[in-house]
């Protein structure tokens, strides 16, 4: 039987299947630098969203009377954070990998290419 490495929910919330099953994911979590960077990434999500739901919010607060229009204000402002969680962890991670890959590139380019190529 295969140990589960990502369980089904954590913390009340279903962690999608395509999620669970990740090689990369899995790969991440076998090494010490990609369980770091995945906790820093997490970390500045969480960071992100808290700031900005912590903002002053006198729009809501100066909405009609209505429960719709609150909902509407509420339900942008729950969009606004979980965007800003995802931008602030995907930089944390192109920040890691970026060197990685223009490494890379850099190292292909020679071999591929042996005159410059002019179009």
């Amino acid at each position: 039987m295969k140990k589960k490495i990502v369980p089904k929910k954590i913390a009340g919330f279903k962690v999608p299947k395509s999620v669970r099953k990740s090689s990369l994911l899995r790969n991440m979590l076998a090494s010490r630098a990609g369980r770091q960077m995945l906790a820093r990434a997490l970390v500045a999500g969480a960071g992100a969203a808290a700031a900005v739901l912590t903002d002053e919010r006198a729009d809501i607060r100066r909405s009609s009377n209505t429960e719709g229009r609150k909902r509407a204000l509420a339900a942008g402002v729950a969009g606004e954070a979980i965007e800003s969680a995802t931008a602030a962890a995907t930089d944390i991670v192109a920040g890691a990998t970026r060197p990685l890959f223009e490494a890379s590139a850099k190292a292909k380019q020679g071999r591929i290419f042996r005159e410059p190529v002019t179009h």
